[in-house]
């Protein structure tokens, strides 16, 4: 029988759907903390929601490879593709609907958010052995310059409408 979800990923889906859901409040519930802002969400705009994919995602990853300990190039390297496949195309779907429709809803963004965490570990299940060959220090890298832009367009978002709260 065909999986679209491997079965091992279930649990890290589910605690990333509730913890990136968590997340979205954790901004306000820590009164503005600056150190949380880096994490959470501060405003509505679209980059700042990517936050409650990655940051999970990137947490669990660090979990399931201590219980684990699989080849770390392979398994970071998918998981860095895989997050990122997950926020591209909650990027697209998002712009893709509220354009078409004139704005957007709570109820489908929430959708958007689940099938984006769907895709990130659907797309790193399927990616692992593309990164056999890399360096982990290349992926590192990776993970830290992801991590670095969140930071820095944090404190510093530019005039752009994926860091702009939607206007919609």
């Amino acid at each position: 029988m065909y999986r679209f979800i491997r079965r091992k990923d279930v649990p890290y889906i589910l605690f990333t759907m509730i913890l990136g859901s968590l997340n979205h409040f954790l901004y306000e519930f820590s009164d503005q903390n600056p150190v949380t802002a880096l994490i959470a969400p501060v405003n509505e705009s679209v980059w700042e929601h990517m936050k409650l994919l990655f940051f999970p995602f990137l947490l669990f990853s660090l979990v399931e490879y201590y219980f684990r300990r699989p080849d770390a190039a392979a398994f970071f390297g998918s998981r860095f593709a895989g997050v990122w496949a997950g926020m591209l195309s909650i990027i697209i779907l998002y712009y893709g609907y509220s354009g078409i429709l004139g704005k957007s809803f709570v109820v489908i963004d929430i959708l958007l958010f689940f099938i984006g965490v769907v895709i990130a570990y659907r797309t790193s299940s399927k990616l692992g052995r593309l990164f056999h060959r890399q360096t982990p220090l290349n992926i590192f890298l990776w993970w830290t310059v992801t991590i670095l832009l969140f930071f820095i367009f944090t404190c510093f978002p530019p005039e752009l409408p994926l860091f702009l709260p939607p206007m919609i």
